[in-house]
């Protein structure tokens, strides 16, 4: 078995663990130890050691929301988003994702969402999906939404929408049955079985999912509310949920440059902080190559991006001191893990998976590990793939 080391970076695991060196054996993290004053070490013959001096040496970043079978459909047949291309992903840092349901369920199955879960980890992230979209009743694989999740491994929760002009919603009665249902089938599997709800900009009861919850007898870890910066309302109901005890998810796809009315992604955080929501219940997720390129508020047509970036908005929390920067790194590592019951991934332990983010200090990608791995050399993929357009993917908003 080949060692490698990575010695004398900045340790986040995400807690800060000082100068000190990670060192892989395989796919495994084997040991998180400081810094062997007498130098870099030279370890058994044929140990790889990389000098991380003056790096940051990180977790993966676990994306919760990304569109990997590419979004859009909702402006014609031709809005519809290609297929995320695997190096774009970890050249982001990201190690772990969950491939998300759209507007489109009838081109984008959720038979070909699984296909590309399966797909990715040849080259990419390990990868998992979500069942539902934007239309209730959604598709299902076997019949049922609960038995998909019971026998469909990749499968970690169900996706839908709510306040939103171009799907259909479920009510009440519709709300509080899939709660209990996927309480059920989180007992039965272990998984998270997630209810990540979409929220939108269309009026409703803002009280909604606050009634379903109460008359599931769920636990509120069983919803994540996601798009919570899309609006000054949507940041309300996902504050009164988070403090409740639900997971909120922000993301920087959503930004004020972007979509008008919405909430910056730093603010957003720093409201839900002031409104009782635990540091440990907010995630960062992307929301990646979803309804772009699309009108800016200046009139302006955007250019495509896939947008698949969080780091920067992980530095721009660091940087305003809304977080400091091992808990801002936890929004985008840890906490979706543990939201996802993704044992392992997200945090740098012995034992853990080695996925691994070399960082510089303002938080660009260096290198990148998988499974002990070496997907990202100096920033760029060792695994590129044939299907990637040339233009380089734009970092989003803050």
């Amino acid at each position: 078995m080949t060692l490698t080391i990575l010695h004398g970076g900045t340790v986040l695991t995400p807690r800060s663990a000082g100068i000190a060196e990670v060192v892989i054996g395989g796919r495994d993290i084997l040991a998180v130890v400081p810094v062997d004053e007498s130098g870099i070490p030279a370890g058994p013959p044929g140990t790889v050691v990389h000098d991380c001096a003056g790096l940051i040496v990180a977790p993966g970043v676990v994306d919760g929301h990304l569109h990997i079978l590419g979004g859009g459909g909702g402006s014609g047949y031709h809005s519809r988003i290609p297929e995320l291309p695997a190096d774009v992903i970890v050249e982001a840092g990201t190690t772990t994702c969950v491939g998300m349901p759209g507007v489109d369920p009838i081109s984008k199955s959720p038979e070909a969402l699984l296909a590309r879960a399966y797909a990715l980890p040849v080259t990419g992230p390990r990868a998992w999906a979500m069942a539902g979209g934007f239309h209730w009743p959604p598709p299902t694989v076997t019949g049922s939404l609960v038995r998909d999740l019971y026998l469909l491994p990749h499968l970690v929760g169900v996706k839908i929408a709510l306040y939103e002009h171009k799907a259909t919603c479920p009510d009440l009665a519709e709300l509080t049955h899939l709660l209990r249902e996927l309480e059920w089938a989180a007992g039965a599997t272990g998984k998270a079985c997630l209810l990540h709800v979409h929220l939108g900009t269309a009026v409703g009861d803002p009280d909604l999912l606050a009634r379903a919850l109460d008359g599931s007898g769920a636990n509120p870890r069983r919803l994540q509310v996601t798009h919570a910066n899309y609006s000054p309302a949507t940041l309300d109901v996902a504050g009164r949920l988070g403090s409740a005890g639900s997971w909120v998810d922000v993301n920087p796809l959503i930004n004020p440059a972007r979509i008008a009315g919405a909430v910056a992604p730093t603010a957003a955080v720093a409201e839900l902080l002031a409104r009782g929501v635990p540091a440990d219940q907010i995630t960062l997720s992307s929301d990646g190559n979803a309804s772009v390129p699309r009108t800016l508020p200046d009139g302006s047509w955007e250019r495509f991006a896939h947008r698949v970036e969080l780091l920067p908005t992980v530095r721009a929390l660091a940087e305003a001191g809304i977080l400091d920067l091992p808990d801002a790194l936890a929004l985008a590592t840890r906490n979706p893990a543990t939201a996802l019951r993704l044992d392992g991934v997200g945090t740098l332990r012995a034992g853990g998976p080695a996925d691994v983010a070399v960082l510089d200090m303002d938080l660009r990608v260096r290198r990148v590990f998988r499974d002990g791995v070496e997907v990202v050399r100096d920033g760029r993929a060792t695994a590129p793939t044939p299907f990637r357009p040339e233009s380089p993917s734009a970092a989003g908003g803050r």
